[in-house]
């Protein structure tokens, strides 16, 4: 055999006396069948096994398990990015001439996907009262297909009914899917109060580093398994073996970090409600948050992300605060273990907006600094404010 077909044979084998904790990375686009037949047959295994690394390798396999566990589902999809898993949702359920239901205060770019992609599609798209419960059987049509939740809702914070509502879109045939980024299945099962699609944005407190893209979708139900999967080869939005591998090393630590990053965030939250500079403290643990009862009915803890709104309302006031952090990073994103803020404006387009809706609001993501430290960067940021008039809505 000449060298450079040498080369290029197998050497793949790992020792009978290696054993390691951490899971190996496995990378493939081409996977390799035993014989002739088998590769004829290779379709079949896209359900089960492995065909083609767009399909996922042992690495994306054990992380899907891992999520399934915690999820109590019986299948998990993996997706490139939390936004992805939506979009699969979309793509597996929605069809030309259906018409899906989206909470107001969903996630920014999943309404601007579902208006801006799907809508030329021919999927109807209609927005509803986040804190309508029940009352959602009012909005379904003969074609509505799918009813999405969020709850908290992104950047305001809004805590849905989900057994009301899953109650009523059950009732009436339809498949109800959610978004649990905030909560994570540590929290909250969504599967287990009559969800069909739980979604994730691994992102986040999975993968707990700021250093990966994943999302996640799981699911009961085989043909709901089946239609996802054939939307994610037909879609060719296959997961990296790199990023499962970060997601299932944060999944080691992820009790622990969001346990301290939980009990950080509410001590913050409650020292916040104290401050004059304050107006609102945008948290559904804290006893006089609208949502306080459904969120200690349902969920069995707390969440390390909230808003708040600030007493000087305006722009001018909002960067002055922002600016002065230190140990709070300017960022997007979240459920890292570095604190983070970031200041947004409820969307013009929001139908159900919230009293405050006119101000900007700061979201903060707490971290694993010493909260000591956080309550203290924070204050200085609120000093900064001080002063300040309340200026017209940004242009």
């Amino acid at each position: 055999m000449k060298p450079d077909t040498t080369l290029l044979q197998d050497a793949r084998g790992v020792p009978k006396d290696f054993s390691s904790l951490s899971t190996a990375v496995h990378r493939a686009s081409t996977v390799l069948f035993e014989d002739a037949e088998s590769f004829i047959a290779r379709g079949k295994r896209r359900y089960r096994g492995y065909s083609y690394g767009l399909y996922g390798t042992p690495t994306s396999a054990t992380l899907a398990r891992q999520l399934a566990v915690l999820e109590n589902a019986r299948h998990v999809v993996l997706a490139p990015s939390g936004l992805a898993a939506i979009s699969l949702v979309n793509f597996a359920a929605l069809r030309a001439g259906d018409h899906a239901l989206l909470s107001d205060a969903m996630y920014g770019p999943t309404r601007t996907a579902a208006v801006k992609l799907f809508g030329p599609l021919g999927v109807e798209t209609e927005f509803y009262d986040p804190l309508c419960g029940a009352a959602i059987a009012a909005r379904i049509r003969k074609n509505t297909r799918l009813v999405w939740l969020e709850s908290p809702g992104t950047i305001t914070m809004e805590v849905q009914d989900v057994r009301a509502i899953a109650k009523a879109v059950r009732a009436r045939r339809v498949l109800l899917a959610m978004d649990n980024t905030w909560a994570t299945p540590l929290r909250f099962r969504p599967l287990e109060h009559g969800v069909d699609f739980s979604i994730q944005a691994l992102t986040k407190y999975v993968g707990g580093h700021s250093d990966l893209l994943l999302g996640s979708v799981a699911v009961r139900d085989e043909m709901l398994y089946r239609r996802l999967r054939d939307a994610q080869g037909l879609l060719g939005i296959g997961a990296s073996p790199d990023d499962c591998f970060l997601a299932l090393r944060g999944l080691g630590t992820l009790a622990v970090r969001l346990e301290r990053q939980f009990a950080s965030a509410l001590r913050i939250a409650r020292w916040l409600v104290t401050r004059n500079e304050v107006q609102r403290v945008l948290h559904p643990a804290l006893e006089t948050d609208l949502g306080h009862a459904i969120w200690k009915r349902d969920l069995r803890g707390s969440g390390s992300v909230f808003s708040i709104v600030l007493r000087n309302v305006g722009w001018a006031a909002a960067r002055a605060f922002t600016d002065r952090l230190r140990l709070f990073r300017i960022g997007a994103s979240w459920g890292g273990i570095h604190s983070l803020v970031s200041v947004y404006e409820v969307p013009p387009e929001r139908c159900y907006p919230k009293a405050d809706a006119q101000a900007p609001i700061m979201r903060l993501s707490v971290g694993l600094e010493h909260p000591d430290d956080l309550i203290a960067d924070l204050e200085q940021g609120l000093i900064a404010t001080r002063g300040i008039g309340k200026p017209t809505r940004r242009k």
